[in-house]
């Protein structure tokens, strides 16, 4: 077990490398059966929590997320709830410590509903797609990817024009574009070869839209706590913030739609 863990580090630590294995580890959970696709999102909320607790510096908010995922599971109300007396529990908890009321209550009060409903709710839509058709959360995965990988090269080879500057530098709307359109396409092959129905490219452009908002906000998160990565439990990659965050709220645009 040593040496595998070992060998899964050193594959990690090559972006080219570790973007493969996470690849073909993302695909796997996504083919497992519901009741283990479910077991696995609960430790991907776990993560989640965890990943925040490093950005933030907070040490409840992996109970939390994972907390709001599995409430969310009975009934996503359920899960807004939870976090709304989470929330609500914490920021007391932090006026009674610290004897008054200030903007550092308030910012944890915000740190346990924002941990609820991001590492919770968003990651318990993944569970209800698959719940509606096993494919769904496969064609998902596959037009996430192709948005990345379009927004990617083309921002690389043709963007000129700045898209939300200040929270990510990098990013252009010639990429933003390249990767809506690529990712329609993903998304509308993928669910026709699976004959699942969902071939509406005017879905698949507002799920995939929807999703590149995902990395700005989680951006926007890290940049407020001036942290680069949201860990390095990827290599390379990254956390599992930095790989998944487009993921959860294309996740979350995508059940939106479909209820």
């Amino acid at each position: 077990m040593e040496q595998l863990l070992e060998l899964l580090k050193r594959l990690l630590q090559k972006r080219e490398t570790a973007g493969i294995v996470i690849g073909l580890l993302t695909l796997a959970v996504v083919l497992l059966p519901l009741p283990l696709f479910g077991i696995t999102l609960a430790f991907f909320s776990y993560l989640i929590g965890y990943e925040l607790e490093l950005i933030t510096s907070r040490r409840w908010l992996r109970w939390l997320s994972l907390g709001g995922y599995l409430l969310s599971l009975i009934n996503p109300y359920f899960g807004v709830l939870f976090a709304s007396l989470a929330a609500l529990g914490v920021g007391y908890w932090e006026v009674l410590k610290r004897g008054h009321y200030s903007h550092l209550t308030l910012q944890s009060f915000l740190l346990a509903f924002l941990s609820s409903i991001y590492g919770g709710l968003f990651v318990a839509t993944l569970y209800h797609l698959k719940e509606i058709s096993p494919y769904i959360p496969l064609a998902l995965v596959f037009a996430v990817w192709a948005t990345d990988t379009g927004a990617y090269y083309i921002g690389k080879y043709f963007g000129k024009n700045p898209f939300f500057r200040v929270i990510s530098p990098k990013k252009t709307l010639e990429g933003f574009f390249g990767g809506l359109i690529l990712g329609t396409l993903t998304g509308v092959m993928v669910s026709s070869l699976t004959g699942m129905g969902l071939n509406n490219p005017l879905l698949w452009a507002s799920v995939v839209s929807l999703s590149a908002f995902g990395d700005l906000f989680e951006s926007f998160i890290k940049r407020s706590f001036g942290v680069k990565d949201s860990s390095n439990l990827l290599g390379s990659h990254g956390g599992v913030l930095d790989r998944f965050d487009a993921m959860l709220f294309a996740s979350l645009a995508l059940s939106a739609l479909l209820n």
